[in-house]
């Protein structure tokens, strides 16, 4: 570290690599948050390979992990294409198919290996950010979204690269993954691509019938008394003893706290079990309310687990957590 930027620590066997996509390193970024709302004094150099580093000229933004997000939507935006063949493709498929002509028999035999490469820059999370051995806070991807093996930055960007790939209204898809659930992210696109088609009056049609099987579903749902679900609410919670907080500028509210505090939910992976039954409790009134709510328990967990001396004493509901 100078007096006029910062370095982020690189491992050894990272020291040739891009921090955004792993790729082979190029140069090292000097990323200054804008707006400055933590104050940062000094540029955080990242290395970067060429591609990375153009991206990151361009963009603006508040926090690290921002920059990350919008790096990625870019290589997700400049290889669609490539993304796309493991869409239309197997590996098997192409192995096996008979192209003619050179051209063909080219895509036959290097389409796999590009489609691979582009989802393992995609998907490339990087290494834990620290300086001088201190760990950079503020830094989450709790927001991020995996689908067929494809990591989005979050459902928004999903939904629009997949209504991409597919061929679907990115509106439609939205007010269907919104009535399903992010959780059904396939149903939503089997649904979509068995419409009848996707004029105003179709669309409108197609959603009318989801509403009404998925309105028939519940009702059988609620006809079966399901002794699992019994189990999980056998501890009470009055949200008058339960603190909202605030992390990395995400509001966490009592009442998501209340319904994990009563399932005995006090890790992510317990989250991750019970995902589907919190958008389908919170969900009922609005499905942005639900997507608020689970984001910020998800942040709010994964503090309590990354962080066991704040979860021990500075969580103002370290007492509640105590009893389950």
């Amino acid at each position: 570290m100078t007096d006029l930027y910062q370095s982020i620590d690189v491992p050894f066997n990272y020291r040739h690599t891009c921090w955004f996509c792993g790729e082979p390193y190029f140069e090292s970024y000097g990323f200054m948050p804008s707006p400055n709302y933590e104050h940062q004094a000094h540029p955080l150099m990242l290395p970067c390979c060429q591609e990375c580093f153009t991206s990151c000229k361009s963009i603006k933004v508040s926090s690290l992990d921002l920059l990350r997000d919008k790096v990625k939507e870019q290589l997700h935006k400049r290889y669609a294409k490539h993304l796309q063949i493991g869409v239309n493709w197997t590996k098997e498929e192409l192995e096996d198919c008979e192209f003619e002509g050179k051209a063909l028999e080219g895509f036959r035999e290097s389409a796999w290996a590009m489609f691979e490469i582009a989802k393992e820059r995609v998907n490339y999370q990087g290494w834990p950010v620290s300086i001088d051995g201190i760990p950079v806070a503020g830094m989450t991807n709790v927001f991020q979204f995996e689908f067929d093996g494809i990591c989005y930055t979050g459902l928004n960007h999903a939904v629009q690269q997949l209504a991409l790939k597919h061929g679907i209204p990115q509106p439609y898809l939205e007010k269907v993954v919104e009535l399903v659930g992010r959780s059904k992210m396939a149903y939503a696109l089997r649904f979509c691509k068995t419409s009848y088609g996707y004029s105003d009056a179709q669309i409108a049609a197609s959603l009318d019938s989801l509403k009404a099987l998925l309105a028939e579903e519940a009702v059988n749902e609620s006809m079966v008394d399901s002794p699992a679900v019994a189990l999980t609410r056998s501890r009470e919670f009055s949200i008058s003893e339960i603190h909202d907080l605030i992390l990395y500028r995400t509001q966490i509210s009592a009442y998501a706290i209340q319904w994990a505090l009563e399932r005995g939910i006090d890790t992510l992976h317990k989250l991750a079990v019970q995902e589907d039954a919190f958008f389908e409790h919170f969900a009922k009134d609005s499905e942005m309310v639900a997507f608020t709510y689970f984001n910020g328990l998800q942040i709010y967990l994964e503090k309590r687990e990354t962080d066991p001396l704040w979860a021990e004493q500075e969580d103002p509901n370290r007492e509640l957590f105590a009893r389950l």
